[in-house]
């Protein structure tokens, strides 16, 4: 029996037919292969970059080092403060820049409900934290003495020694999205 070749219109013979059609076959198998890898690899790539996540480093650009703080009835984790602005402070009695820009940008968080502010003292004594934060009529849930143990791992994450003390803006996904912010830059986030 022969048998009408679809494309040509000849006739060819049964065997002759088949050997195309499994010719055919095969490369439709392995072009199928190839767009299956392709979109594979494609899949891959986006799900790795949307999952990505960024470095971790107290500069801009980068994820702030996670860390927690507790005073005397009160705990807070940088983590917690995730989906938030959040105003970190690191400041010193004996260090007057640091002092100040603590006050500003506790009244400044104080009147824009999209930012919390967190503050964290490096005095040596606890007392004298107090109080200057007394004195200095800060707001006392949001200012954290920060102990003798815990001061060394937080002034390695934040680099506290080499870059001074200093207030980073962090944006709700934890990215560090300014150093000492400024009062426009704060208005914005309204």
């Amino acid at each position: 029996m022969k048998l009408a070749s679809p494309k040509i219109g000849k006739v060819v013979c049964p065997e002759v037919f088949r050997r195309r059609q499994l010719q055919v076959e095969r490369k439709l198998k392995r072009m199928k292969k190839g767009l299956l890898a392709i979109a594979s690899l494609a899949l891959l790539l986006v799900s790795t970059s949307a999952n990505s996540t960024k470095a971790i480093d107290s500069r801009v650009g980068y994820l702030a080092p996670v860390f927690s703080i507790s005073n005397n009835d009160t705990t807070v984790s940088l983590q917690e403060m995730k989906g938030k602005y959040v105003l970190l402070t690191f400041w010193s009695s004996a260090d007057a820049e640091s002092r100040i820009s603590n006050i500003h940008y506790n009244r400044m968080a104080g009147k824009n409900t999209k930012v919390q502010h967190l503050a964290v003292n490096f005095d040596r004594s606890a007392k004298v934290f107090n109080e200057v934060a007394l004195i200095d009529n800060l707001e006392r849930g949001t200012q954290f003495h920060i102990t003798h143990d815990n001061q060394s791992s937080i002034q390695k994450e934040y680099r506290i020694g080499s870059k001074g003390l200093r207030t980073l803006l962090i944006n709700p996904d934890g990215e560090i999205v300014s150093e000492n912010p400024s009062d426009a830059e704060l208005a914005q986030l309204n």
